[in-house]
Order: C-alpha cells, then sequence, then structure tokens
C-alpha cells in the first residue's frame, strides 16, 4: 500500500507525463531543386524583386538565330522577360539593369525587358571572338567579360577537348582577352592574350580587384593581379563558372562533366556538390537564402543546391 505522500508523487508524475507536448518534427529542406526553365540555359543572377534571371542560349546556338531568351525565375514559375536574343551566356545585375555577354556584342536590359545594345563589336579596342562569362567590377561601375578566343580550335571532329601539349594544344590561337565594360558602354582591355589563358571561360574579381578564371581548355583555376598570374586549383577542364562566397571559398562549375566543385579560401577540402548534374554551366550562389544556382545546360534546368 502506497503512502499519501509516495501516491501524490507518483500522481504529479503521470500528470506531467500526460501534459507534456510531443515537439514538432524538424523541416525538412531538401539538398537540390531540380526546375525546368527552356533550351541551354548558361547563367544566372539575382535581379528586379528578387527573382533569378536565367539566359536562355536556345536550340540553335548561331549567330542571328535570334532564339536567345533572358527568363524570371519566380518561385516555380518562369516567364519570359525578353527575347529576340542570338545566344546569351553570361548575366549579372548591376545598377538596376542586367547585362549579358552575346557572342560580339553586350546588352542592357531594364525591368520591362527592353534591350539595349551597350557596346557592339564596333566599340571594342579588339574584334571580339566569342564573349562569355560577365561579372560586376568591384566599384559597381563596369563589367569585367571573357573573350574566349579560339573556341573552334579546342575540340576535334568527338566534340572532346584535344590533349593537354598536344600538337594540337600548341596549335590554338592565342587571342583569348579579357574586357572591362563600363555602364555607359565604354570598352578597354583589362588581359591580354597570353597561353596562360588559352581559352577563358568563368570570370570572377575579388574586392580587392584580382581577377579569377576557369581556364576552359587547360582546366586550371587561375588568378590574375596587376600582371601577376597564379594556378590556384587544378583538373577542371570544361570549367564554365567561378564565384566566391563570404568566407573565401570558392565554387567551381563543368560543362562537359556536371561537376560542382568547393574548395576552401587557401584551395585545399575540395568537395563535390549536386547530385546528377549533366552539364553545370554559369553558377550563381545566393548566400542569403543558403542556395547554389547552377544552371543544368543539357538537361534545360536551374539546379538549387542547399549549402
Amino acid at each position: 500500500m502506497k503512502t499519501p505522500l509516495i501516491a501524490l508523487l507518483a500522481g504529479l508524475a503521470l500528470v506531467g507525463c500526460q501534459t507534456q507536448k510531443t515537439a514538432a518534427p524538424a523541416k525538412v529542406v531538401p539538398v537540390q531543386r531540380n526546375l525546368t526553365v527552356g533550351a541551354t540555359p548558361e547563367s544566372v543572377t539575382k535581379g528586379f524583386g528578387g527573382k533569378y534571371f536565367v539566359t536562355l542560349m536556345g536550340a540553335s546556338r548561331k549567330a542571328g538565330d535570334g532564339d536567345g531568351k533572358i527568363v524570371k525565375v519566380d518561385g516555380d514559375k518562369v516567364t519570359v522577360l525578353t527575347e529576340g536574343l542570338d545566344d546569351p551566356k553570361g548575366i549579372v545585375f548591376v545598377a538596376n539593369r542586367l547585362i549579358t555577354a552575346d557572342f560580339d556584342k553586350v546588352w542592357s536590359i531594364d525591368a520591362m525587358g527592353k534591350k539595349t545594345l551597350l557596346a557592339g563589336p564596333t566599340a571594342f579596342p579588339t574584334p571580339p571572338t566569342f564573349l562569355n562569362d560577365v561579372v560586376v567590377s568591384p566599384d559597381k561601375k563596369s563589367v569585367l567579360i571573357t573573350d574566349m578566343g579560339a573556341v573552334t580550335k579546342m575540340r576535334g571532329p568527338d566534340g572532346k577537348l584535344f590533349a593537354i601539349d598536344s600538337a594540337e594544344h600548341k596549335a590554338i590561337p592565342v587571342i583569348a582577352r579579357v574586357f572591362q565594360v563600363t555602364l555607359e558602354g565604354k570598352v578597354t582591355e583589362v588581359i591580354a592574350p597570353t597561353p596562360k589563358m588559352l581559352n577563358p571561360n568563368g570570370i570572377d574579381v575579388l574586392a580587392n580587384g584580382r581577377i579569377r578564371i576557369a581556364e576552359f581548355f587547360t582546366g586550371d583555376v587561375l588568378e590574375y593581379n596587376k600582371g601577376k598570374w597564379k594556378t590556384i586549383a587544378q583538373g577542371h577542364r570544361s570549367g564554365d563558372g567561378i564565384v566566391h562566397d563570404s568566407k573565401g571559398r570558392f565554387y567551381v562549375s563543368e560543362v562537359f562533366t556536371g561537376r560542382v566543385t568547393r574548395y576552401e579560401a587557401d584551395g585545399s577540402g575540395q568537395t563535390e556538390l549536386g547530385q546528377g548534374l549533366k552539364a553545370a554551366a554559369d553558377h550563381f550562389l545566393d548566400e542569403k537564402a543558403g542556395v547554389l544556382i547552377v544552371p543544368d545546360s543539357k538537361a534545360g534546368e536551374l539546379v538549387f543546391i542547399a549549402l
């Protein structure tokens, strides 16, 4: 027989068990989300109204085809902002406008989708051959753009890049450059042709002005600072995009393999990100949202990778 005190304590314990609330299950954050956006997406940025904007190179990929577009992504809804472009590639948002490179010209697009030619072929000090990636300069008064140079000389009939140090490699013309284009359309050359930067694709710039290049042909990730070069990573042939985060880590994508790789600020700690990408193109890091957003050109998708 329980004493009155023991019985009371037992009763209180029972009541406590009955009234204790079960903790709500933790919200599950998807590791990856894929969204269909259209034919051959290449680059993405956050723009008007905090929405994402994606360049679609289209199915033809030829100068004058006019099947290139820029689409807006709002949640799962994809709508066309502007069309009639040929092959829009890198895209950035600066001074309340989108800027994209398209073969041999640079376009400025407003919130209504009206496109204005910011810099045509004749604005360049040297005729551009294949304008590709775009990044906003630290002062936000201009953009830097890679000109990939002799893109038709990089690969054989099978579509594969020639072997490093092969006769074909050594025969690739050294004509690639990096241009700077002001928001008024004035163009200057900031990196001259060099065998070190044979076919530059992705471009990034740090707050101190150091420029980083994803070298498409060799697979080197390069850093350029006041005329001097440094290799900060290797093994990324078909490197398409490069970005860095607030911790100094940098992210490299490869369009031929679908690989997306993150490095620590010192170049260590190589980590593979994303699952099942076919052709990882020019990505955008949205640290506030905690995602790396990668266009998958071959799949026609935008891939959101949780970080």
